[in-house]
Parts: C-alpha cells; structure tokens; sequence
C-alpha cells in the first residue's frame, strides 16, 4: 500500500503505525534483494536508497518521538537503550549492503543482509510485541491518537 493511501486510512494507535511502517519497510528490503538476485544492480541500488532512507526515518520517528515518551510514562530507558544499541547495529549492516551495491558484489550485499536480519528480526518483534503495546496503553487515547497523527505526518516527508 502507498505510504500516502496507508497514512491517510488512519490508525488506531502507535503499534498500528509502526507495525504497517515494518511491514512497509520490509516489502521494500525483499524488492531490493530481488534485484540484487536478479544482477540488476542498478535497479537494487535505486530501491535500496529507498529502503535506507525509509528505515533511518523509522528510526528517527522512533528515536525522537516514541522513546522519549515511553521513558517519561514509563519510567524505563533500559528496553529504549538497547533498541538504540540495536538500531547502531542495523546501520553497521547497511552500511555493509550499500558498499556491497556499490561494488555489484551480491555476497557482499548478502552478509550485510544476515546481520541485517540478525538484528533487525527480533528487534522488530520487541518492538511489535511489547514496546508499541506498552506505549499504546501509557497513553490517554487523545495523546495517542496526537501521536499517531504527528507519527504520520513525518512518515510522509
């Protein structure tokens, strides 16, 4: 679904978002590593540019906004700082994925994706499972539902 269409549907609370932003963010690693199987390595270098910005943008909107206001509500940084730790890891990853682009080297590209993987699997389940539901109930439904609009309107920049 187009982020325009999807965002403009609404939702109900953060987890929502979120979990359709992973979902999102996911059909566009797949589209990448298509390509990439396919040696259309220009093709995979225009759709991994959008994948990246897509994800740090994800990261900041989670960064910025959802950990700061787990932490006051909750009175927990422990489950943000190591979701922070996890995102630095993901970056080490995609770093490895666009230098592998770059070089048309589908291994390269490859190794980047399994640490990718590695990390980002159980993050986004974390995530999904536990952090956005526990956010979601911090919240009384008007501030969740301020932060749903505010999380949808920077998904569109």
């Amino acid at each position: 679904m187009d982020a325009r269409v999807a965002v403009e549907s609404g939702f109900e609370g953060v987890t929502a978002f979120a979990a359709w932003d992973h979902g999102r963010l996911d059909e566009a690693l797949r589209s990448v590593s298509a390509a990439v199987r396919a040696g259309h390595f220009a093709d995979a270098a225009v759709r991994y540019e959008e994948f990246e910005v897509g994800l740090l943008r994800h990261f900041s909107l989670e960064e910025e906004l959802l950990f700061p206001v787990f932490e006051a509500r909750s009175g927990m940084n422990g489950p943000t700082a190591v979701m922070r730790d996890e995102h630095r890891h993901v970056m080490t990853a995609l770093d490895i994925m666009r230098r592998g682009l770059l070089r048309t080297d589908a291994a390269a590209y490859g190794t980047g994706l399994r640490f990718l993987e590695s990390v980002l699997l159980d993050h986004n389940s974390k995530e999904e499972h536990i952090l956005y539901p526990a956010l979601d109930s911090l919240l009384r439904p008007s501030e969740r539902a301020l932060l749903v609009a505010r999380l949808q309107q920077e998904s569109v920049r």
